[in-house]
């Protein structure tokens, strides 16, 4: 790949889509091989990588043809989807646009550190596939950098943020105390297990973990069984049984959608309650199917569009600690787009070696000749060393002046106003 090519990013997230449309357009992880390859397909794409959680699907590709690529991955990932349920980014924006998700700054949680990991494991796939390349490569290590750095240098990394913790606060408001309620996890995955961790920290009474395969609920329970916790485990076919039971039902599926019918809530059961049964719903696509809504008023049904309103305070007590990460970001992306520009410069650094090795032989030859000593050729060589060492240190600081910091920070403060 040649150090020319731009960066460019098109997405859907929960800040431009509903879970309602989002969910159309997640790409599972079964799915990354065949949409990387169609994505190097594309003519002008030399590298891509797909990041595609609960609240977002984005592409990062790097091209020499940054205007013509974006429309044809919006029509190759969101087709049908209408234009402002999709956002695309290139250059310098594009690159705020990433390191902003790493940091926690664009998630719906805002300071949540799951997307570290998922974006870890974007690369890992992209890696995988032979669709990483010098620019994605840096630029995923360079935003985990960041990510990292805005958790341990600002506010935004005090406590444990996440959509499950957030979920958890919702359905407590209408349960109240956990200690004496039953609750079934379906799905024994990262997620599963996540919300499962929260409730056990809040004293659940009962937990059940429900999974197509009965084995990973099995191994996802032992954990949570050594803490004290009364936890059993069965398959979905039992859903029905296990729903009936419960006060609280949280789905945490990947890649599946109804899992949960109204068929599987008993009505008698349900008016009878004195408490709501409430279902959280944190699968993309959705893993209840929306006629849970009608079975009877006692049954409280929330997917990731209804945590608007802890989401919203969330973000208000985080919004100091998110100004807070400009400097580090903006820092960040100086230094990134000055290595990228002095790396362009790659072949005159080359020319500039050899021209330096050049010049002190011939120095040498017309100096010394063949009598030069030993100490005489070492001198030569570290004197030369020095020089260009120092000659290749005023290169990198030149390629950082052509984009000031301050400059940056200007663009980077537009880029906010323009979300």
């Amino acid at each position: 790949m040649q150090h020319g090519h731009t960066l460019v990013l098109v997405g859907m997230s929960h800040r431009v889509a509903s879970v309602g449309v989002r969910e159309r357009y997640v790409v599972a992880s079964n799915d990354l091989p065949a949409n990387l390859t169609a994505l190097r397909s594309i003519e002008g794409v030399h590298e891509a990588c797909i990041l595609s959680t609960c609240n977002r699907t984005e592409a990062m590709v790097a091209t020499d043809r940054p205007e013509l690529v974006a429309a044809t991955i919006r029509s190759h990932l969101f087709r049908n989807a209408a234009e402002q349920e999709t956002y695309s980014w290139s250059g310098a924006q594009a690159l705020f646009h990433v390191f902003r998700v790493a940091a926690g700054l664009d998630s719906l949680v805002v300071g949540e550190s799951e997307v570290l990991g998922q974006l870890k494991r974007a690369g890992d796939a992209a890696r995988e596939c032979g669709a990483m390349g010098p620019l994605l490569e840096a630029l995923i290590t360079r935003a985990l950098h960041v990510g990292k750095r805005v958790r341990s240098e600002t506010e935004l990394g005090l406590g444990t943020l996440s959509v499950a913790r957030v979920g958890i606060e919702v359905a407590g408001r209408a349960l109240g105390e956990f200690r004496t309620k039953r609750a079934l996890v379906i799905g024994a995955g990262e997620t599963g297990v996540l919300v499962a961790r929260h409730l056990r920290d809040l004293g659940i009474g009962r937990l059940v973990f429900a999974n197509r395969t009965l084995e990973r609920a099995q191994t996802a329970a032992e954990e949570f069984r050594a803490a004290g916790i009364a936890t059993e485990c069965c398959g979905l076919d039992e859903l029905r049984t296990r729903i009936t039971q419960a006060d609280l039902v949280v789905t945490c599926v990947e890649g599946q959608s109804a899992v949960v019918e109204a068929a599987h809530f008993e009505r008698r059961a349900v008016q009878r309650r004195d408490l709501p049964l409430v279902v959280l719903d944190l699968s993309v696509p959705r893993a209840v199917a929306p006629s849970v809504t009608d079975i009877d008023r006692n049954v409280l049904l929330y997917d990731l569009d209804h945590l608007s309103r802890v989401v919203a305070e969330n973000l208000r007590d985080r919004s100091s600690a998110a100004d807070s990460a400009t400097s580090i970001l903006v820092h960040e992306a100086h230094e990134f787009l000055g290595k990228r520009a002095y790396q362009q410069l790659a072949p005159m650094v080359g020319t500039l070696r050899q021209d330096f090795e050049t010049v002190r032989n011939e120095t040498l030859d017309a100096v010394a000749g063949a009598e030069a000593s030993a100490r005489e050729v070492q001198l030569a060589h570290e004197l030369s060393k020095k020089l260009l060492h120092i000659t290749l240190e005023r290169l990198k600081d030149s390629t950082k002046r052509l984009r000031p910091e301050e400059a940056l920070e200007h663009e980077y403060r537009r880029f906010l106003e323009s979300l």
